[in-house]
């Protein structure tokens, strides 16, 4: 089952201020890694401690994505 992903509009804005190739990278590994099991631990997903921030965090070369 795929999920449906859906960015707040601070996650856009902050895309947009990414370059095109760096932009592409990060869209390309959020589609891979969160559209189908997004709860699963792995390598690049990581579950962390309860903050008001974030419930888990994806690693994707230098970037963070939560």
């Amino acid at each position: 089952m795929a999920y449906a992903i859906e960015f707040s509009e601070d996650a856009e804005q902050h895309l947009r201020e990414l370059s095109p190739r760096d932009r592409a990278t990060v869209l390309e590994a959020i589609e891979v890694q969160l559209e189908h099991e997004p709860g699963v631990a792995t390598r690049h997903r990581k579950l962390l401690r309860e903050n008001p921030l974030a419930a888990w965090e994806l690693r994707m070369r230098d970037y963070r994505i939560f």
